[in-house]
């Protein structure tokens, strides 16, 4: 799983709880003594890293549990996983079961069913 995922994810929950309060940026900038791009920058889809302290500082100042700001493992599920022809380009759309199952096999060439060449890679 990558990171930007996981923090990207809590930072939309931190949103959410904060809007959720009534709390703007600055006010919650001031409530944890972290500055307003820092908390901008954990809301937004810009990869923020923090630590955990940081994210029980927060839950602190929104008066809420930190397992509040934490995902569960479905809201880290991508939709989109596919195989790439380097080819011709051709694209084919995999179920995340199948997907997970070819990762594991590592580098695996796979023939393309349009042009026929053993040059279709993996994207998660």
């Amino acid at each position: 799983m990558e990171n930007e995922i996981i923090y990207n994810t809590i930072g939309k929950l931190i949103k959410k709880e904060r809007k959720k309060k009534g709390i703007t940026q600055e006010e919650l900038a001031l409530l944890t003594n972290y500055s307003l791009s820092f908390i901008a920058n954990i809301e937004s889809n810009t990869y923020q890293s923090f630590s955990i302290h940081t994210l029980y500082n927060i839950a602190n100042a929104l008066n809420i549990s930190i397992y509040n700001l934490i995902p569960e493992e479905k809201d880290f599920i991508k939709d989109n996983y596919y195989l790439i022809c380097k080819s011709c380009n051709n694209k084919i759309d995999i179920p995340r079961e199948i997907a997970l199952s070819l990762e594991v096999l590592g580098s695996i060439l796979y023939t393309c069913p349009k042009c026929h060449k053993k040059k279709m890679s993996l994207h998660l």
